[in-house]
Order: structure tokens, then C-alpha cells, then sequence
């Protein structure tokens, strides 16, 4: 199988590095320099020491602006001041932003020739990822021809602070600056200010009409190539689910296959939970396509919509064996090692990704891998999060999974689960940080 092919429905829209996120104390300063006049101060000057002690509350954050169009859905939150807070995560625990809501403060942003079904497709799986995982604050996605004016998200992302270069000057807001920029999760910051006001943006020309996915649209047909944004736009939106339960250890080591994989293990339950309710799949009249752990054939509509979804769950265990055992052209991929830890060294196919993350799971719980997880990473870090759930270090669950996929030539029962995920799982109850 083309090694570019396994990896492209998976990744359609595109993951980029990570941006850097540094803790700065911002606040202790300003306050030393106050300390000298306070002591000249005679006695009965002591009654306004209360309010100096309450400068760090003087700067407020300003009004939440909603703005509703045919082209925008988009919760513009004010501006946080620089010295609000000290770091991200005491912003964001004060705020709520590491917290599942229905009413989330997003950004959903189109430009004026985007196809109505587009957006009903896009817009009808947000919402069902918000029923089912919780919608995160500080979300914002675009989609739009290069071509188009766009001016009223334009004007949306001028409020959000967009139109700013590298040197923190202000630009001239025009769609072809967002165009520019154009890339997924790869940081935000408005006026260029990530510490307090970061926040995840995918910037997205309309993959149908971009050059650089014209090969797989042919490849695939309309139908299954919206299929597969679909599968990456909830890939993209578990990542920013992730970095909401980070806070500010965004630049701390946590392998790629951890990364990547529990953001393909996500999609694969949840498109398979929802797709017979999917706007997509009743237009396409392929309800059912997705019970019973299918295997898909590529040569019909109806295979490439399985496959898209990723909801082949057993043939994807044995494609990944098949490469262990030396049966496919991944002929590098020996088993699972440390190289999977980075982008750049990975051996094996987004099969192995996936299924390491399954494997956790399946040797913890649900549960323990979509929640605790999240829960205890902020305070241990990836590698002893990893140790106090399963009592191994990231060599040795190396050792044991790699044991495990060569005498399971099948996955056993409960390695994949029947039930609904968020039946499994309590998205809602996760108390991060």
C-alpha cells in the first residue's frame, strides 16, 4: 500500500508543530516598585494599603463580542491585559478555558463562495463533537477561497487581533494575509501575545479547491474526500481538546505517537459512534456502513467512506502487524521503539500510532487513557503519567506491546470497544490541572 496513501486521510488537515508557551512572572516587578514610597508613608496613610494590595485585580478583561452572519458563528472574548495573571494556567482555571462546555466561546469562520453542503457537513459534526466531548474555549476555524474577499470574517478576525506582524505593528486586514498564514494549531496569538492569548486556529483554503490535495480528491471522489475532512477536522479539534488539559507544559516531551495517536483513536470512535446520524453519510445513503468493525474495499463509494471514517478497526490491527512481520513495504517498521517518539524518525505507518494508544486502553481503561491522563499530566508529565497508569516506563510498554501484537495475530476481545465511547467515558467530568 502507498505509505502516502495510509497517512493522508488521517492527517488531511495538515498538524504542525506545536507553538512555544513560556511561564513568565510578570506581576512580581510593578509590585517591588512600590514597596520604597509605601514605606514613607506616615501611620495614618495605612488605610489605602488595601487597594495597592489589590493592583493585580485592576486589570480587567473587556467585554465578550458576538457576531452572527451567514459567513460567522464567532465568541470574540476581550483581551487579557498582560499582568491579569502570572502564567496560562492560573488564566485558564480562573476561566474555565480546561473545562467542557455546550457553550463554548468558538470562532467558526466561512468565506462567501463556500458550498452550502460544505457547511452543513462542517457545521453538523462540530456540533456532535461538542455533545460528545465538550466544547473547549478559544477555538477558531476557517475555511475560505483564496480568491474570495471574505470580509466579514475578515472584519471577525480584525476584532480577534489577527492582522498583526511579527514585530507586533498592525497590518492591513485582508484575506490574502490570512491566506499567508494559512496552516492548523500552529499558534495563535492575538497581537501577537501568546502567553495569555493564545489560542488554536486553523486556518484552511477549501480542501476541494486546493491544489496541494487535488491528487487524493481524484483518488477518492467528492463524496469520500469530504469524508476525510471531516475525520481530520475532529483529529484537529481532540488536539486542541489536549492542549486545553496542558496549560503551560505545551513544550514538554510527550512522544508523537502519544500526540498524534490518541488524536486518531478519537475520530475513529467517535465517527463510528456517530455516523449513521451524520448529515455526510444520509446524503450518501450509506447508514450502516460502519456497524460491525467493517472492512472496506476500496473500489466502491462505500469502502472509501468506511476507510475515511476509520472505522475499520481490525483490518487496521492486522495492516499494522502485517508491517511488524514484514508483509507490507513499511520494511524498516520491526516493532514499536523510541523512533516513534518523533516525527521525523517514525518507522512505521499512523496504523502503529493508533494502535499503541488502543493498546493503553485496553491494559487500563477508557477511562483511565481519555481522562486521567489528561488529569495528572499538567502535575507529572507525560512519562510517569504513563508509569503511574500502567506501571511501565516508555521502554518497557515498547517491549510489552510489541509481545502483544505478535501473539495476538487478531485483536482480542475488548481491545476495541463495542459500547459508545462516551458511554465508556465521562468527557464531562474531567477535572484537569
Amino acid at each position: 500500500m502507498n505509505k502516502k496513501f495510509i497517512l493522508i486521510f488521517i492527517f488531511l488537515v495538515s498538524c504542525t508543530a506545536q507553538d512555544n508557551t513560556s511561564i513568565q512572572d510578570n506581576i512580581s516587578e510593578p509590585q517591588e516598585s512600590t514597596t520604597e514610597p509605601q514605606e514613607s508613608i506616615t501611620e495614618p496613610q495605612e488605610s489605602i494599603t488595601e487597594p495597592q494590595e489589590s493592583m493585580e485585580i485592576k486589570f480587567e478583561i473587556a467585554e465578550t463580542i458576538k457576531i452572527e452572519s451567514e459567513d460567522v458563528n464567532c465568541t470574540i472574548p476581550g483581551f487579557v491585559p498582560q499582568d491579569y495573571k502570572k502564567n496560562y494556567f492560573e488564566l485558564s482555571t480562573e476561566l474555565g478555558h480546561n473545562k467542557p462546555k455546550k457553550n463554548a466561546e468558538m470562532c467558526v469562520l466561512f468565506s462567501e463562495n463556500i458550498p452550502d453542503d460544505f457547511r452543513v457537513y462542517q457545521n453538523d459534526v462540530m456540533e456532535k463533537l461538542i455533545d460528545y466531548v465538550g466544547g473547549y474555549d478559544r477555538w477558531v476555524h476557517i475555511v475560505y477561497k483564496p480568491d474570495d474577499q471574505g470580509l466579514d470574517a475578515v472584519d471577525a478576525l480584525d476584532k480577534f487581533d489577527f492582522f498583526y506582524d511579527n514585530n507586533h505593528e498592525k497590518v492591513k486586514p485582508t484575506l490574502q494575509f490570512v491566506h499567508e498564514q494559512r496552516s492548523c494549531l500552529s499558534g495563535f496569538g492575538r497581537k501577537q501575545e501568546r502567553e495569555l492569548n493564545h489560542f488554536s486556529m486553523c486556518i484552511q483554503p477549501l480542501p476541494s479547491s486546493d491544489p496541494y490535495w487535488q491528487n487524493d480528491l481524484q483518488r477518492l471522489g467528492p463524496e469520500a474526500f469530504a469524508m476525510a475532512h471531516m475525520n481530520g477536522m475532529a483529529h484537529e479539534y481532540y488536539h486542541h481538546v489536549q492542549r486545553a488539559h496542558v496549560f503551560d507544559r505545551i513544550d514538554d516531551f510527550v512522544p508523537a505517537w502519544y500526540v498524534e495517536g490518541q488524536a486518531i483513536v478519537f475520530p475513529s470512535l467517535f465517527l463510528r459512534d456517530n455516523f449513521d446520524d451524520l448529515q455526510i453519510v444520509k446524503d450518501n445513503k450509506l447508514e450502516g456502513s460502519c456497524i460491525g468493525d467493517p472492512e472496506y474495499d476500496f473500489n466502491t463509494v462505500q469502502g472509501k467512506f468506511i476507510q475515511m471514517a476509520g472505522c475499520n478497526l481490525s483490518q487496521k490491527y492486522r495492516q499494522y502487524r502485517q508491517e511488524v512481520t514484514g508483509e507490507t513495504d513499511y520494511a524498516e517498521c520491526k516493532g514499536f521503539s523510541n523512533d516513534e517518539e518523533f516525527y521525523d524518525r517514525t518507522l512505521c505507518s499512523a496504523y502503529g500510532w493508533e494502535m499503541i494508544n488502543f493498546y493503553i486502553a485496553y491494559i487500563t481503561s477508557f477511562e483511565t487513557f481519555f481522562i486521567k491522563f489528561h488529569e495528572d499530566y499538567f502535575e507529572l508529565g507525560f512519562p510517569e503519567t504513563l508509569r503511574k497508569y500502567t506501571g511501565q516506563s516508555l521502554e518497557e510498554l515498547y517491549e510489552s506491546f510489541n509481545i502483544f501484537i505478535l501473539d495476538n495475530p487478531t485483536p482480542p476481545d475488548g481491545f476495541f470497544p463495542e459500547e459508545p465511547l462516551d458511554e465508556l467515558v465521562d468527557f464531562w467530568s474531567i477535572n484537569s490541572g
